[in-house]
């Protein structure tokens, strides 16, 4: 019986530089008796109707790309029910899924161990609304936004200063927003929210920030930013790290309900790309894909 890996990425991304990685993908593959085929396509929706047109062909799912390119593909799993091996060849600009399972960010490096598949770790992801993947994060308040104000050249030229400027500038600006959450086993918070983060680990870009809670998702909130939180707040933006922070309310939950209670409209970030807006619900899926991994995780 033949293997056959379907091998995602956008082609748009990287000026054409995940188009030459998916086609090596496929030549290492190959002198390893496993045939391919490239998936690739302009539009999440289409993208999303492509995967799940040809999961029935495929042995495994080899994803080229970020977190957001991640999102798609997992997004198209989610929808078709489907359990599938996975592997992946980080080329994301901040790859938290890759990092949290130490995943090989050197291209050819990480070719060689989905062609060795040395081992398979079992790893959750949220379902936010039943339909959509969080594959590492989903955000919303003031912080959310500043990823769509730094531009690329920002970026370029100064690197993590660039997010720490934009932090600076959200310094007193928009008050905290009455949010309710909604947990399936410990009742309901009306909590003031200026920033929430939740992820699917306990850490972030690397940086561990919370405490293990195995099968659960970690919720992040920032309730206002006084004098007192300018520094906890600042040390956020510039790490990601909220391990040491009072200012930080840290939670865990297996399902919630995320309502604004105000009624103004808030819009989510899911996995660093605009998504839905509230309310949403969010639902911990333990084990639901099984990830090709070095064989020390």
């Amino acid at each position: 019986m033949s293997i056959t890996y379907g091998i995602f990425y956008n082609g748009q991304a990287g000026q054409g530089q995940a188009a030459t990685v998916a086609h090596q993908a496929a030549q290492a593959l190959a002198k390893h008796h496993i045939q391919t085929q490239l998936l690739t396509t302009p539009g999440i929706p289409r993208a999303i109707a492509l995967i799940k047109q040809t999961l029935p062909q495929l042995s495994a799912l080899i994803i080229i790309g970020g977190d957001g390119t991640l999102n798609v593909a997992m997004t198209a799993l989610l929808q078709a029910n489907a359990s599938i091996q996975i592997g992946v060849i980080p080329m994301g600009t901040v790859n938290n899924f890759a990092k949290r399972y130490h995943l090989p960010t050197d291209p050819t490096a990480a070719m060689d161990l989905i062609c060795q598949r040395p081992a398979l770790q079992s790893v959750g992801i949220l379902a936010c609304n039943q339909r959509r993947a969080v594959v590492s994060s989903l955000t919303f308040g003031n912080l959310a936004d500043i990823s769509n104000e730094v531009r690329q050249t920002e970026k370029q030229r100064f690197g993590k200063l660039s997010y720490l400027y934009r932090a600076i500038k959200h310094i007193g600006k928009n008050k905290s927003l009455p949010i309710r959450y909604q947990f399936k086993h410990a009742g309901s918070r009306t909590l003031k929210t200026w920033f929430c983060l939740i992820t699917t680990t306990k850490s972030v870009g690397g940086h561990t920030y919370s405490a293990s809670a195995p099968g659960k998702m970690h919720l992040s909130l920032l309730n206002n930013i006084g004098w007192r939180q300018v520094l906890p707040y600042l040390w956020f933006a510039w790490t990601g790290n909220l391990q040491n922070s009072q200012s930080i309310t840290q939670l865990t939950a297996t399902d919630v309900r995320i309502t604004s209670v105000s009624g103004q409209a808030v819009t989510t970030r899911i996995d660093g790309d605009p998504a839905l807006k509230l309310p949403i619900e969010l639902n911990y899926l333990a084990d639901r894909f099984d990830l090709i991994v070095p064989e020390s995780v």
